[in-house]
């Protein structure tokens, strides 16, 4: 059982280890082990606080195991999108459906929170197939290939897949 709810600054820390553990998975987030620094974490609350939206998940130890967020661009002609979506989701509670209920609750908040936002972005490893399958279940479409974008942990390159999840209704199916 998780509890869901807006990230806070106490839990900055939290966050920079969850961010190094899932760092060290191939295929975990996309940033590396080293590039999980506070003044990152400062950066993502920084802008969260401006346009953007961050939750975490805390299980029955009050540990924090899972943090989701994406914010906006900054640019008016933007203003309806929130992108760079990242999550990250405790090697030990990844395939237990923390990350689907994290994500739900994020979509579900932006619903609310952000109504002129009707769009969600994300990239993806073209290889990680586990993840891609989350995305589709929860609405989100491919939308286009960027070849070679990502290296990864041995050097060697690999697609990166653009996708989206558009709120219902948003856009009248231009």
């Amino acid at each position: 059982m998780v509890i869901i709810r807006k990230a806070t600054c106490q839990d900055k820390k939290s966050i920079v280890d969850l961010h190094r553990k899932v760092a060290r998975i191939s295929q975990g987030i996309a940033r590396t082990e080293a590039e999980i620094t506070d003044q990152y974490v400062d950066g993502l609350f920084s802008t969260i606080e401006r346009h953007g939206l961050m939750l975490v998940a805390i299980d029955a130890t009050n540990q924090l195991v899972a943090e989701i967020h994406a914010s906006k661009y900054g640019l008016h002609i933007f203003d309806h999108i929130l992108t760079g979506l990242t999550i990250a989701v405790h090697p030990d509670y990844q395939g237990k459906g923390v990350g689907k209920m994290l994500f739900r609750a994020f979509l579900d908040e932006v619903q609310q929170t952000f109504p002129e936002v009707g769009r969600v972005e994300l990239e993806s490893r073209a290889s990680n197939q586990k993840s891609i399958s989350l995305y589709h279940s929860l609405g989100f479409v491919q939308e286009g290939r960027m070849k070679n974008k990502t290296r990864n942990m041995d050097g060697s390159f690999e697609n990166s897949l653009l996708m989206a999840w558009t709120k219902p209704g948003f856009g009248f199916g231009q």
